[in-house]
């Protein structure tokens, strides 16, 4: 349901529709933020909370990036940079609690 008015709310804005408008673009930020929230509030479970932090930590990271002037690619290579870190994270703290 959200995602659906996500694509709504983008259209009224855009006032046009293509299938590849945004969606790759807004699709990076968006895994970022959810598995860094799944790897800093309760490891390895998807949360909403964690999903905020994680939410904020990824905008406060590429506003900050792109205030002191670095170029476009940056920001993606930061996005990915979070979501290999977050990745790596919630895998390392899952095997730590299953004791392995």
């Amino acid at each position: 349901g959200m995602s659906g008015l996500a694509g709504v709310l983008l259209l009224a804005q855009q006032g046009s529709a293509s299938p590849g408008s945004k969606g790759i673009a807004i699709l990076l930020p968006a895994l970022a933020a959810v598995y860094l929230g799944a790897s800093t509030w309760t490891p390895g479970q998807f949360n909403v909370v964690g999903t905020v932090l994680g939410l904020v930590l990824v905008a406060v990271t590429v506003s900050g990036l792109t205030l002191t002037g670095a170029a476009s690619w940056v920001n993606s290579v930061c996005y990915g940079c979070a979501l290999i870190l977050a990745v790596g994270a919630s895998a390392w703290f899952r095997k730590k609690r299953s004791g392995a």
